[in-house]
């Protein structure tokens, strides 16, 4: 969605880095660490409890949600950055309405309907 607002957005996992512009998928020669060094805005969401992000990898003033049912950040430590903003948690409700706004992304992009009538 906010691709689709002119933002620049990095989506990372573990093998992989993409960036949507507009809506549309363009290959990225960005590494994980410079990606989150470019960004305003670091959504984490890594599912294990030894992960943590690299807060070297982490500007000023950047806001950092965690949607992750673990912390994946050292919290002491990143609020000694200069003008991080940080959301440790977000609620289970919000949590499910990111993933239903997931699946409806799929269906309305990629999902395609069976004919009933030919």
């Amino acid at each position: 969605m906010l691709a689709n607002d002119g933002a620049d957005v990095y989506s990372a996992d573990i093998y992989s880095l993409y960036l949507f512009r507009r809506g549309k998928l363009i290959p990225s020669e960005e590494t994980q660490e410079t990606a989150c060094k470019k960004s305003r805005v670091i959504i984490t969401g890594v599912p294990v409890k030894s992960y943590k992000l690299p807060l070297e990898w982490v500007s000023e003033n950047t806001v950092i949600i965690n949607v992750a049912s673990f912390k994946n950040v050292d919290e002491a430590e990143l609020l000694k950055i200069k003008g991080v903003q940080y959301v440790p948690l977000v609620g289970k409700v919000t949590v499910a309405m990111l993933e239903r706004n997931l699946l409806r992304l799929y269906e309305n992009f990629h999902w395609k309907p069976k004919k009933v009538w030919q």
